[in-house]
């Protein structure tokens, strides 16, 4: 079975930008990159902790965005980090989200893994 990406909108404060995101049913929390942080020009607030599946601590801060694609937006509190990012786990040139559980109940979105 392969990675599942998706394209989705990052927005906030007026400002909007397309990427993609895995899909990552092994994460609790949804999280963007803080380059696209950067460009969206986000308030970031708090403080964000994590623990990855192989006991690494991520660290980073907190967002509040809007995460939209043909069919969902939802507007929620996100982390922000590039640790996840850079790491072989998610190493695919232009993921900016990993779309965690959170985001999957919150959404209702149901996963068929079932060969057709």
């Amino acid at each position: 079975m392969g990675r599942m990406y998706r394209a989705v909108v990052v927005s906030a404060n007026g400002r909007s930008e397309m990427t993609v995101a895995f899909v990552d049913t092994g994460a609790d929390e949804t999280i963007i990159s803080d380059r696209i942080a950067k460009r969206l020009k986000l308030k970031l607030h708090g403080e964000y902790k994590a623990l990855s599946a192989s006991r690494h601590k991520i660290v980073g801060k907190l967002a509040s965005v809007k995460l939209s694609d043909s069919v969902i937006s939802d507007k929620m509190v996100v982390g922000v980090t590039d640790e996840p990012f850079g790491t072989d786990y998610v190493d695919e040139e232009g993921v900016e989200v990993i779309l965690g559980i959170d985001f999957l109940q919150r959404n209702n979105i149901k996963l068929d893994f079932a060969k057709s």
